[in-house]
């Protein structure tokens, strides 16, 4: 009796897996001769069918994820000068743009710029005898400026203040030796800014 083989045919194979998953059906039935040569090219020919299929349908999804990225830029483009069109017919603020698909924005009209906290650019000797200089950014929701300067770190110790309409500004009458802390902050009304970081000098000759 010829030794049984083991099964190459798919169906073969689960049937006899089937067999011994079960325990029926006895000894399984071992095919004695092997899968011809048609047949094997018959079932390497739908493999590598089913492949191709696969490498296809990969291929389509990648092209259809790029014509989706391009097609939503284009629709970003479309909205954003339909966006600016509206502006310019019916003004930013219009419900109007509500007919495109395009919330009105909030109207701005009448709001004031927050002031900023004013930076200390430039500390040095002032023009005449005792005096200090001061440069520093210019604030454009400012009116004005307000400079105070003291004795001693803590800046406890004020020694004098000013309000000023530029963004430079020269102490005069200081004490020669004595060494001085300087701050700024913008001014609109009644509403202040945040005061600068300090600086500070020795007022010299």
């Amino acid at each position: 009796m010829a030794k049984p083989r083991i099964a190459t045919k798919p169906n073969d194979l689960r049937d006899q897996l089937m067999q011994a998953a079960s325990g029926i059906g006895g000894e399984a039935s071992w095919p004695l001769t092997a899968p011809t040569q048609a047949e094997v090219g018959a079932l390497t020919g739908s493999l590598f069918s089913g492949i191709t299929q696969v490498n296809d349908l990969k291929s389509q999804l990648s092209q259809a994820r790029a014509d989706l990225h391009t097609k939503t830029d284009d629709g970003r483009e479309i909205m954003k000068r339909i966006d600016e069109v509206t502006d310019g017919l019916y003004g930013s603020d219009s419900a109007k743009k509500n007919d495109y698909g395009l919330p009105p924005k909030k109207s701005t009209h009448g709001a004031q710029v927050p002031l900023e906290q004013v930076v200390i650019t430039k500390v040095a000797d002032g023009t005449s005898p005792a005096s200090i200089f001061i440069d520093f950014d210019s604030d454009a929701g400012a009116s004005a400026y307000k400079v105070e300067w003291f004795s001693d770190s803590a800046m406890t110790a004020q020694v004098g203040s000013a309000a000023v309409s530029s963004s430079e500004y020269e102490i005069a009458g200081l004490t020669i030796g004595q060494q001085y802390w300087i701050r700024v902050r913008s001014i609109r009304g009644q509403e202040f800014g945040t005061w600068s970081d300090p600086a500070t000098r020795v007022a010299n000759l």
